[in-house]
């Protein structure tokens, strides 16, 4: 309890240190450092969180919102090095110099600075900003922009006054700005006036996806989203360039009663149109421009689309029309000139100069729109080189050099050509090697062959709407690692199709094969030395079993696996137990340990077809709270089967006495494996979310393996799981805090939850609580076997706090976790064991965990 206490003390020292700095020591003597402001309500708060957006007189931002680093940065800066530091940065990267330095300090007055770089006071000036100081013009302005924000919401008649508290000793204000809102007016009406029948009949088919209801408050952004609902709608279904000047589309308000007001949505027809009437319109002639400009030679027909070309054509038609959703004669629909887009930026083989449509400007009654359509080729041969910083689950840190050469258009119908070379080296625990940084690597050799359509053996065009971007490839590949301490060499091949339909995504691994080598296979028990210690007790109460056994193990005539086995089949040593101190936990453990070690090192064969279905509301529009849902099933081993049994393969004996079907010495796997990952984000301001995830994985092998590999085994822990442990540490195992063993097993079920806020600039906050485990679906794991009615009292639970950096590209993320609930140790002693703040589990981490 000392080393508790000793700990909080200690940390919430530094932080009275850091937050007491002085703030006001380059002040002038009548400015008042400006506190945060304060929101006092009469009765109700309504809004509270988003007031200070509308605040223009505010504190810098603060470190995890109350150390003011910002002004405490810009105090350690003496007050005339403020004038030279600014100019200095007022110049581009490429032009600061000593030389500029020098000058600014003759221009200034500071010849003896001359020659000194003043890096460490440049980095104060550059992560400061001067603190504000009371302004009471500035809060007045403040005011009556939240009371005409509150108007906006629907608080007509709300009263925004500041008020200020000041304490001349300190130099400190804060603003109190005292408000009182009076109740919302509520939409007592909600009438509709629309001059068209067809655009009538459009609004009632989709009324219940209004965004405005009666009885409810009034609010300005609810119209807004309604007109831009409504406007999507009927610009979808041939209405083009509807309401672009915002007169068609308006709404009435009558405030004669200010509490309940009567509200009308009017569509007004069209005063720019010639003959004042809605009209649809349709996709006339399309015209494609494939040289990036519209001077053209040569010219071609293709399903309805004319190309045009400046040089003779090189390329299948179809590698320009398939990018096109869009139709002669087809109605206009909005949504249709996006996907066009998007189809054509996902492509590898050109780029989008311009898409315009154009009304006819000799026939104002013509309702044909001319579609031009400008495409630039990319080169045909690219070379990229990379080097990338990476972090992942089993690579602490790593550093990864890449090439990637590509070729495009390789059989002249967009088919693209890749070859990516790639290394990685990195740093693991590694008992083997503790000492090196760099003590872990990758290889890997890659060549995919892209196409932009299903690779079938007949023409598929047409088959498939080019608006669900159907694609295939075929994918070879070679990579050998160390990672672990033991390696392996990873052989494979794949063929697979993917299309989006809507907001979902599938992807369908038709043809997949994996031969996994693992070497080092001697090097296992030095590099996992619990599992070590396990089957040394297992051996000695063995061979005090069967002395026989322990004098041919010595004599050299029998080997370590065989052994393994022996104890693992023999019944009448499991009866004979207990023997002294070995008993039937520790026989059960050492047998876990059997299943593992089979996992880690044997090689294997692995022929899959898997799913993956995707539906991501992420990319909707007008969703607040998008759902991300993602369910992958995979069946192993089913082709090999029916082949075994037409033909019949080699057999021999496995790692646990059972008799497998070979391929050239290699068994095969069979297993079938379905995971399914809920994700939910509950968005509260524009940089203030939710956000949740549920993570369920079942795993089973039968047939010729009775184990899962390695590589479809799952694992707890790590930068994007439960934080409080590092990768592979978590298990449902008891009584074995101290352990540090690798875990692998059957099942998953993990729980996320994760508060995420801005703190300063590109720096955010989050705090998290992770849960979860895995377990064993065989009868013959017992210490790891799932139970429904114990599940939860084995879930591991961690809790802690990170930091997020927007780095534009990506995101670089810091986690502190620390366990809160430890199924390693005996139930009744789980929560909150061994608690020590100052020494948390620190994950580095890429994007966010989910």
């Amino acid at each position: 309890m000392g080393v508790k206490v000793t700990n909080i003390l200690f940390f919430a020292s530094i932080i009275w240190v850091l937050s007491s700095c002085s703030v006001t020591k380059k002040l002038e003597e009548d400015e008042l450092y400006l506190r945060p402001n304060k929101y006092k309500f009469e009765d109700e708060s309504p809004f509270k969180n988003e007031l200070n957006s509308y605040v223009t007189l505010k504190p810098n931002s603060r470190l995890f919102g109350f150390i003011p680093v910002k002004d405490w940065s810009y105090n350690q800066v003496p007050a005339r090095y403020d004038s030279i530091f600014k100019d200095y940065y007022s110049y581009s990267t490429d032009e600061r110099s000593q030389e500029i330095l020098d000058s600014l300090f003759m221009q200034y007055g500071l010849p003896d600075q001359v020659g000194s770089r003043k890096w460490v006071l440049r980095q104060f000036y550059r992560a400061g900003a001067r603190p504000a100081v009371l302004d009471t013009a500035a809060t007045q302005i403040s005011a009556r922009e939240i009371d005409e924000y509150y108007f906006q919401r629907g608080y007509f008649d709300a009263e925004v006054e500041p008020s200020y508290h000041i304490d001349s000793a300190a130099q400190r204000a804060r603003v109190v700005y005292n408000i009182d809102v009076k109740g919302p007016s509520i939409i007592s009406e909600y009438n509709q006036v629309i001059e068209d029948a067809h655009l009538e009949q459009l609004y009632a088919e989709n009324l219940e996806d209004s965004k405005i209801e009666v009885n409810e408050r009034f609010d300005v952004r609810s119209f807004e989203r309604e007109r831009d609902r409504l406007t999507e709608i009927f610009e979808n279904n041939g209405y083009y360039n509807f309401n672009e000047l915002g007169q068609e589309l308006i709404f009435k308000i009558d405030s004669t009663n200010r509490k309940e007001l009567k509200t009308t949505m009017q569509i007004a027809k069209p005063a720019s149109d010639s003959i004042g009437e809605f009209r649809q319109y349709y996709i006339g002639e399309i015209d494609i421009y494939v040289s990036g400009k519209k001077d053209s030679t040569y010219s071609k027909w293709h399903r309805g689309y004319i190309l045009n070309s400046d040089e003779p054509f090189k390329l299948n038609p179809r590698v320009y029309t398939d990018a096109i959703t869009l139709n002669t004669g087809d109605l206009y629909r909005k949504e249709d000139i996006a996907k066009t887009r998007s189809l054509i930026f996902d492509r590898e083989n050109f780029s989008l100069v311009g898409l315009t449509l154009e009304k006819n400007p000799d026939n104002p009654l013509d309702t044909l729109l001319r579609t031009e359509i400008n495409l630039r080729h990319k080169d045909k041969y690219n070379l990229e080189l990379s080097f990338e910083a990476m972090y992942s689950q089993l690579l602490n840190f790593g550093i990864s050099p890449g090439v990637r050469f590509l070729t495009r258009n390789i059989f002249k119908g967009g088919e693209n050509l890749e070859v990516n070379l790639r290394g990685t080296v990195g740093t693991v625990n590694s008992v083997d090697n503790p000492n090196a940084f760099f003590n872990a690597y990758e290889l890997s050799f890659e060549t995919r062959l892209n196409f932009p359509r299903w690779l079938l053996p007949f023409n598929s065009e047409g088959l498939v709407p080019k608006k669900y971007n159907p694609k295939s490839s075929m994918r070879l590949g070679l990579a050998g690692q160390r990672n672990i301490g033991l390696g392996s060499l990873n052989y494979n091949a794949n063929l697979d199709y993917s299309w989006q339909p809507g907001y979902s995504s599938h992807n369908f691994e038709l043809f997949n094969f994996e031969y996994i080598r693992n070497t080092e296979r001697d090097k296992y028990y030095r590099i996992f030395t619990v599992d070590a210690e396990s089957r040394n007790s297992s051996f000695d109460a063995y061979f005090d079993y069967s002395p026989d056994v322990e004098m041919l193990y010595a004599s050299g005539e029998i080997t370590e696996e065989d052994v393994e086995f022996l104890i693992y089949d023999d019944d009448q040593f499991i009866e004979s137990l207990p023997r002294g101190a070995y008993n039937f936990d520790d026989y059960t453990k050492f047998r876990n340990i059997i299943f593992k070690k089979n996992s880690i090192i044997q090689d294997v064969l692995i022929q899959s077809f898997a799913h993956t279905f995707i539906y991501n509301e992420n990319r909707k529009k007008f969703i607040k709270h998008p759902w991300y849902i993602a369910i992958k099933g995979e069946v192993a081993g089913a082709f090999l089967r029916l082949l075994d049994s037409t033909f019949g393969f080699e057999q021999q004996e496995g790692f646990l006495g059972e008799r497998q079907s070979m391929i050239g010495g290699v068994p095969y796997s069979e297993f079938v494996r379905l995971d399914l990952d809920l994700r939910k984000t509950i968005q509260i301001s524009p940089r203030t979310e939710l956000a949740f995830r549920s993570f369920t994985g079942l795993a089973l092998p039968y047939g010729n393996i009775s184990t899962l590999p390695f590589s479809r085994s799952y694992f707890g822990g790590g930068s994007n799981d439960v934080r409080a442990w590092q990768a592979y540490e978590l298990s449902p195992n008891p009584l074995r805090p101290n352990d540090d063993g690798t875990y692998i097993d059957q099942m998953k079920i993990t729980w996320n939850a994760e508060y995420r806020f801005p703190i300063v600039g590109i720096m955010n906050g989050a705090v998290f609580v992770d849960a979860g485990n895995i377990w064993s679906l065989d009868d013959d794991n017992l210490e790891t076997k799932f139970r429904f009615n114990q599940f939860l009292s084995q879930m591991g639970v961690g809790a802690g706090l990170g930091a997020r950096f927007d780095l534009t590209f990506v995101i670089a993320r810091l986690d502190f976790a620390w366990k809160m609930h430890d199924p390693a140790y005996a139930e009744g002693e789980r929560w909150v064991p061994d608690f020590k703040i100052l020494r948390p589990q620190i994950q580095f981490g890429i994007n966010y965990p989910f």
